[in-house]
């Protein structure tokens, strides 16, 4: 039989597919020099003596020097190796210079923070540091743009994007020290002024206020600012806001932490165990990079942030410690009067006074492919400035009543990384708590322990005090009476030292009694979170069990939601109308309310506590035909599950002056079971439909790992960004944030992305592990490495095993 033959074919694989295949692998080979050099030796200018970096299996380097600075060097060198693009990325966003790269997608963003003005602020703080601090600086400057100038083969986001990575300026380490504070406080604090201010013009002040209860409730608000502040400011910065956001992962809702300790009184191995884990938005590569660095006098392991030569969480051979989001108001919006006959003069108490005015340019890339398209003219953006600070409302255009931010991270003092550094050396609690001198931001508190069984809690930080505001709403800028004056002392934030009950705890909910005399937040968190950590610790303590690692890592993983077994009563009691309701509340009479990845139960809660929750405030901020876009620019609040307010509804409390359960657009009175019926069909259309009726909340609760260049751009976010699946809720220890929409569903937009424990009496007890992998680089096997290790608790350790064999050592030699 004669064989047919394929002429077409076989030119196509010989001409199209084969050359393809080519170019791939050597494309792929190029690559594979993108990857760090771990083992050998390498002569570099700069250091003073040899250096040894030593990677242990999962790539975490043990750096080994002779004397401190040289160990800076190194860790500039290491991550420079594994994360520079996030460390280009990051500095890009922080100074406005995204568009360079991205093109006019980033022109409004790099506004905004031209605007912010990081980078000004940054070349302020760093001329208050200490001849030590800007040693470090330098040193670890040095190491990374000693990697830079060796030449290699870039990874892959500056090959695709066509951009040369810049030598690193110890300013840029304060500037990336200020975008993580923004990042832990900014868009949430100013965020909810605007929002408040919103929802005041849209409901009135009344059913705002229970809507955003104000928490420090002898505090008073004034209300002057607001009548003269126009929409369009709040609507167009809100919707700024909320656009940055998810874009960059900045900030937000259920930004927080978890941290505790318990004096070795308690513990098995007669030390204090300490425990901390941070949650932020997810994103890969990992926000810390894990490192243990040695020279002559610093010998200290944890958490890195790339870009800054400090580890923020973590141990020495002294002392442990962790850290929390305080959520302190250190932000003041102030409603500026501007002169009518020049815009850039500004009134208070009946004077005028000039702006500070900074012109920017702001160069944008041209679209793509650049060969053929037109240049894009460079922007010209002047900052305005008041005493009060930046415009930020200029980032839109200037108008009539333009709104000054007034934040404590953009003041000229700022020791902020010096406090970091001068933690990184504490021995003690005296020497701990006197770190903090000149620290500004991100306001935190300290979870401490040391070796001679101390324990305690330091909260730090620059935050005002205010004599005729709270903080909640836009003050008058032209009224001196709203000046603060000056910043809480040291001595005065809370703390707790060898507290009696053996042990601290913090998971971002009030850090004092009802006495303390000064505001410290507004937007407490709900403290679902803390009480099962108290109650769980407290429960060993009480069984007379000696607590170990192993418990607090359980406790980390936790899914066990206090929130759930509140609500859940309500919802068994509804009286079912059908059958299919009976069956749905039926699967629920058993549930433990554990929100584990494995539960059904959980799917059918989360998604009828979501349209539960839509149905109650939904109606309320449509808008009208006056107010449309406000209400509709509203609508993300909608989103943001608000179980206190829930609650508070349901149980008929006196604060709740309204019926929120009775829908505005229909004629009858609805109660809320009546509602909580509504949004159970819903739910049970929306599991029928969509999920399927024997989905777990893991499979329907996805943890998305974006890479925030690519993870937009269709293949490119198949290569870049993972997923794996999740659960948990925002509520439980091992929170599992979700934010949902239509495209995404039910996904986490913030979780853990750092655990450690650490046992002062045994190093080799407990460890820690970032949330995706040490490296940044796509083509690593350690890009995404730890991401089911971290889903499954495991923790790496924190000491190197000199006697494992796949560690590698590259050694730093000086150049001759």
């Amino acid at each position: 039989m004669q064989m047919r033959s394929h002429p077409l074919l076989f030119r196509f694989l010989i001409w199209i597919v084969a050359p393809l295949l080519v170019l791939l692998v050597y494309g792929y080979s190029s690559l594979l020099k993108s990857l760090p050099q771990e083992e050998g030796v390498i002569s570099l200018s700069g250091i003073d003596s040899s250096v040894k970096v030593v990677r242990d299996e999962n790539s975490i380097p043990h750096i080994f020097a002779d004397n401190d600075y040289d160990a800076y060097f190194a860790l500039g060198y290491v991550h420079a190796q594994d994360r520079l693009w996030q460390m280009n990325f990051a500095l890009r966003l922080a100074t406005g210079r995204l568009s360079e790269v991205l093109g006019r997608e980033s022109l409004q963003s790099d506004k905004f923070m031209r605007t912010l003005g990081l980078k000004r602020a940054s070349e302020s703080a760093l001329e208050s540091l200490d001849e030590h601090s800007l040693k470090v600086l330098e040193s670890y400057a040095n190491g990374v743009n000693a990697w830079v100038k060796e030449g290699h083969t870039l990874p892959l986001e500056f090959q695709l994007l066509d951009v040369e990575p810049e030598l690193w300026q110890p300013v840029n380490s304060i500037t990336l020290v200020k975008l993580m504070a923004y990042n832990l406080g900014g868009p949430l604090n100013f965020g909810n002024e605007l929002t408040l201010s919103a929802l005041i013009k849209e409901l009135g002040v009344a059913k705002a206020n229970e809507l955003m209860p104000n928490v420090n409730a002898e505090r008073f608000s004034d209300m002057e600012a607001i009548s003269q502040l126009d929409e369009s400011v709040i609507e167009g910065l809100l919707a700024q806001n909320n656009q940055m956001q998810p874009q960059f992962n900045l900030g937000g809702e259920g930004t927080g932490s978890n941290a505790w300790v318990v004096s070795g009184k308690y513990t098995q191995s007669g030390f204090p165990l300490l425990a901390s884990d941070p949650h932020l938005g997810l994103e890969i590569p990992a926000i810390w990079y894990l490192a243990e660095i040695k020279g002559d006098k610093l010998s200290v392991t944890g958490a890195t942030y790339p870009g800054a030569p400090i580890v923020l969480m973590g141990r020495n051979e002294s002392i442990a410690w962790g850290t929390t989001n305080m959520l302190a108001d250190a932000q003041d919006l102030y409603v500026v009067r501007t002169n009518p006959l020049d815009d850039n003069q500004y009134e208070v108490d009946g004077q005028w006074f000039d702006m500070e005015v900074e012109e920017e340019i702001i160069h944008v890339r041209s679209d793509f492919p650049q060969f053929l398209t037109n240049p894009i003219p460079a922007v010209k953006w002047p900052v305005r400035k008041t005493r009060h600070g930046p415009l930020i409302s200029d980032a839109m255009g200037r108008v009539e009543r333009p709104l000054a931010f007034r934040w404590s991270a953009l003041e000229k003092q700022d020791k902020t990384f010096q406090s970091f550094l001068n933690i990184n050396y504490a021995s003690d609690w005296n020497s701990f708590k006197s770190a903090f001198d000149g620290y500004v931001a991100p306001a935190m508190n300290f979870v401490y322990a040391d070796q001679n069984g101390d324990i305690g809690l330091f909260a730090a930080g620059s935050i005002p005090i205010r004599h005729h505001s709270n903080g909640r709403l836009p003050v008058p800028g032209w009224n001196s009476r709203y000046e603060w004056s000056g910043y809480i002392p040291n001595d005065e934030l809370p703390h707790q030292f060898n507290p009696e009950i053996g042990y601290v705890a913090n998971a971002n909910n009030k850090n004092h009694s009802e006495e303390y005399p000064h505001l410290i937040s507004n937007v407490w968190a709900v403290p679902y979170r803390a009480e099962r950590i108290n109650t769980t610790i407290q429960g060993l303590i009480e069984q007379g069990k000696k607590i170990t690692a192993e418990d607090f890592v359980a406790l980390q993983g936790n899914v066990d939601s206090l929130q759930t077994k509140q609500l859940l009563p309500f919802f068994l009691g509804l009286s079912p109308q059908n059958t299919q309701q009976q069956t749905t509340i039926d699967r629920l009479k058993g549930w433990d309310g554990v929100v584990s990845g494995q539960s059904q139960e959980a799917v059918i809660y989360e998604v009828w506590l979501r349209h539960f929750n839509s149905l109650l405030v939904s109606d309320e901020l449509r808008g009208n035909i006056l107010h449309e876009a406000r209400g509709n620019n509203l609508q993300s609040f909608v989103t943001r599950l608000k179980p206190t307010f829930i609650n508070a509804v349901i149980n008929n409390n006196s604060a709740v002056k309204f019926n929120w359960c009775d829908r505005i657009n229909t004629e009858e009175t609805e109660t809320c079971e009546e509602l909580a019926l509504l949004a159970l069909d819903g739910a049970i259309d929306e599991i029928n439909r969509q999920i399927g009726k024997d989905a777990t909340w893991g499979e329907v609760h996805e943890s998305y790992f974006p890479h925030l260049v690519f993870t937009n751009m269709q293949l490119w976010n198949s290569i870049f960004d993972r997923a794996i699946e999740g659960g948990g809720d925002r509520y439980t220890v091992n929170s599992g944030n979700w934010g949902y929409t239509e495209d995404n569903g039910y996904r986490t937009v913030s979780t853990g992305n750092y655990r450690q424990v650490i046992d002062l009496g045994n190093e080799n007890k407990g460890g820690f592990i970032n949330s995706t992998g040490q490296s940044g680089n796509v083509i690593s096997e350690h890009y995404d490495d730890n991401i089911a290790p971290f889903k499954h608790l495991k923790l790496w350790p924190m000491s190197l095993d000199t006697d494992d064999q796949s560690v590698s050592t590259l050694i730093l030699e000086p150049a001759q």
